[in-house]
Parts: structure tokens; sequence; C-alpha cells
């Protein structure tokens, strides 16, 4: 959460396997919700329309597995579609959002956009009745001050705006969900968006969820031991 994630070359690479095979069925896609199952990843989710192309991982971050579902593109470039990350942040650098306090979760979300100048809104919202999650978008236009000085270092204009997504399940996983489009001041757009984020279905086992956790934070364990001992000698 705390990287703004930025389609690379890689993704290019990646679909352009699939961009053209993709581009000629565009035209023949019915604008119809479709649900989609990942059997790879353990999720569900409702999308505006089938997907023309699914990629694994495309991105730079392999810890953060996940899909992404294009929905229409123009050559090698997504013109509209999700990024679904299944294991998006660290549980331990983020509040529960249902369970924190407000003053907590005040302080997170004031940490955040002091550290993340690419960040026109961070808030929190309701994803379903009972969950709550963190709602970004990426500014056009930002700026890079100096934390001691004040001062503007730098800044720059962004090709396009994302819009991100952070939830825990109740399955125990930390999931993403980012909209790629070119344009999300469509308010239709974004409707939708939020209906598919609020249709998420996490179709995962949550003893292993919870088992993975206490691996993962043994190993974390182990290596902290490790590295404390390698400085000792």
């Amino acid at each position: 959460m705390r990287k703004i994630f930025i389609l690379t070359t890689l993704l290019l690479m990646i679909l352009a396997s699939t961009a053209f095979a993709a581009e000629e069925t565009t035209t023949e896609q019915k604008d119809e919700p479709y649900v989609y199952t990942s059997e790879d990843f353990k999720f569900t989710i409702t999308c505006p329309i089938k997907p023309i192309a699914v990629v694994e991982n495309p991105w730079e971050e392999p810890e953060k597995r996940g899909e992404m579902l294009v929905f229409a593109n123009e050559g090698f470039e997504v013109q509209y579609g999700y990024i679904i990350q299944v294991n998006a942040f660290e549980e331990n650098e983020v509040p529960d959002f249902n369970k924190a306090k407000k003053a907590e979760i005040d302080e997170y979300l004031a940490k955040l956009k002091e550290n993340n100048p690419f960040y026109s809104v961070a808030e929190i919202v309701n994803i379903t009745k009972k969950n709550k999650g963190l709602f970004t978008v990426t500014a056009k236009e930002f700026e890079v001050t100096d934390k001691e000085t004040g001062e503007v270092i730098g800044g720059g204009v962004a090709d396009r705006e994302y819009a991100f997504t952070f939830f825990r399940t109740p399955e125990g996983r930390c999931v993403s969900i980012q909209l790629l489009s070119v344009s999300l001041e469509e308010k239709p757009l974004m409707d939708t968006y939020r209906a598919s984020v609020a249709s998420f279905k996490d179709n995962s086992d949550p003893k292993q969820n919870k088992k993975a956790k206490k691996d993962k934070e043994k190993k974390e364990k182990q290596n902290k031991k490790d590295k404390k001992d390698k400085d000792k000698k």
C-alpha cells in the first residue's frame, strides 16, 4: 500500500501475447455483468463484462499474488480493467478499519497522505454493511516536498489516475482491487467499480490462511534472529 502501482514494460510484454486476440473480440462483447471465479487465487467477483484477457501477476512484486482482468484494450494498452491482489499489504502495517479506534485510523490516514503525495483521495468506505476498507485515488498532478524543510523538491503530471480499494476479508486475506481506466471522471464507471468491490468473495480456506500467516511470522522471526547472530560475529 506504500507504493503506487504503475504499468511497466514487463506488463506490456505479458500483454503482447493476448492483446491482438483480445482486440478482435472486443467488438463482440456484450455489456452484461459477468461473474468471474479465479481457481488459482481463490476468489469470485462480479465484473461489468466478461474479461477478454486474464494476466497473472502483471507486476514486479511477486509476493503480491493475483490477476489482472482486462475488459478493453487498444493495442498493448489496457483501456479498462481490474487488478486484484490477494496479498496486497502487510496486516501489521495497516489498522483493522472494522475494529480500530477513530483516532488510530485518523492518524494512519494523515501519515498515508503525508508519505504518499500521489494520492488525491484517501478515505474509509463501507465495502459491505459489515466490512470497511480504504479507498484511494491517485492524483493527476503531484508535488514532492522535503520533509525537513517543507520545500517542494519535485513533482510531475501522471498520464492517468488510478483507483484502489484495500480491505481485509473475513477469511483473513489482505486484498486490493485496482481500477484501470482512461478516465475516472464518469460516475457510472465508479459506481460499477464499487459494486464489483462489494461483490468480492474470498473462496480461500481460513484455516490455511491462518497457518500461512503463522509460518510467515515464524520465518520472519528466524530471519531476524539469524541477522542478529550474524551481526554479533
